[in-house]
């Protein structure tokens, strides 16, 4: 069945309502340096995650108590923007821990912002067909592939992120000129929907919305992500220097939880499927069909590394970062 704008919206809203109207903390709990409050043994921190996988593997990690077994209360929230745009609600204390993308996470820490990358979000797929992000345009498309791409317009879920890199990728791959590709700028779910308008001639979108797409029949032309490097770390999750400074057994704590997610995960495929329809409000055949995404646990600093060389070949930074002092116990 087709669906409208509306209901485009309605997947990314549904979960934000659900997700925000549980998070905070509990009356009665102290607050400490790094704003993460206390709570009848745990420490509650407040995360703000993308869309779709990312914020299904942090759901996940909630429901099956890796986080309350490291003495953590998670409360986690969709973060319906993305992008750099968010960081300054994790720097005035709207959050404790957010999710981003490598891009903007070294954009950030280049402009001498306080972050530390305390744990590894999504990762590309080894194999193409396998991998959890995509280049969708209509079944009706001209477009059957990367050297088509010439003079489109790219719908994209936020500017100056990993999209710039795949962009970048597939201009030097196909010889295009620097304003062949024109990103503009939607949430996921209106992705889907301004390429069913004709409002945008492709779009780069992730799991659950790439698979959504081809089964109201659009088709897959590339896979933007995988296409920068294979296997590589395209996410991170991210808190305030501050905060790791004031509790760092927190901070360790956190990534600690989020390795034995992705463990979990790695190990169990088929019960994070089963979990998806309630994390997410997805339709159970839908869960069964689409791609996993990647996670590692832990940071992986060579990919941070490659993001940074890549970032200042295509100038969206002056000069790698300082890594040794931007990972956690790298």
């Amino acid at each position: 069945m087709k669906l409208s704008r509306a209901a485009w919206t309605a997947l990314t809203a549904a979960a934000l309502m659900a997700t925000t109207a549980c998070g905070g903390s509990a009356d009665g709990g102290g607050t400490d340096a790094a704003g993460a409050t206390e709570e009848g043994g745990l420490t509650t921190l407040t995360m703000a995650e993308t869309p779709g996988g990312p914020y299904s593997f942090v759901a996940y990690g909630v429901q099956r108590g890796h986080f309350e077994d490291e003495g953590i209360d998670l409360q986690a929230q969709v973060n319906p923007g993305g992008g750099t745009a968010t960081v300054p609600a994790l720097l005035q204390g709207d959050f404790d821990v957010l999710g981003l993308d490598l891009v903007s996470a070294l954009t950030s820490i280049g402009r001498d912002l306080p972050l530390t990358m305390v744990a590894a979000g999504s990762a590309t797929s080894e194999e193409a067909d396998g991998d959890f992000a995509a280049v969708l345009v209509r079944a009706d498309s001209p477009i059957q592939g990367p050297e088509d791409l010439d003079g489109v317009r790219m719908g994209v879920n936020a500017l100056r992120n990993v999209n710039d890199l795949a962009i970048g990728r597939i201009r030097d791959e196909q010889g295009f000129a620097e304003d062949a590709i024109s990103p503009v700028e939607l949430p996921f779910p209106e992705i889907l929907a301004a390429i069913d308008r004709g409002d945008v001639d492709a779009g780069i979108v992730i799991e659950p919305f790439a698979t959504i797409g081809q089964n109201q029949g659009m088709r897959v032309v590339h896979r933007p992500w995988w296409g920068i490097e294979p296997g590589l770390q395209i996410g991170t999750m991210v808190m305030t220097e501050e905060a790791v400074a004031a509790d760092p057994e927190v901070a360790e704590a956190f990534s600690r939880a989020v390795q034995a997610t992705a463990d979990d995960i790695r190990e169990d495929p088929d019960s994070f499927r089963a979990a998806l329809p309630e994390l997410i409000d997805l339709d159970p055949a839908l869960a069964q069909g689409i791609n996993l995404i990647q996670w590692r646990g832990k940071n992986d600093r060579e990919s941070i590394e490659t993001f940074g060389q890549l970032m200042v070949r295509y100038g969206l930074l002056e000069e790698e970062i300082d890594y040794d002092a931007a990972i956690l116990d790298d």
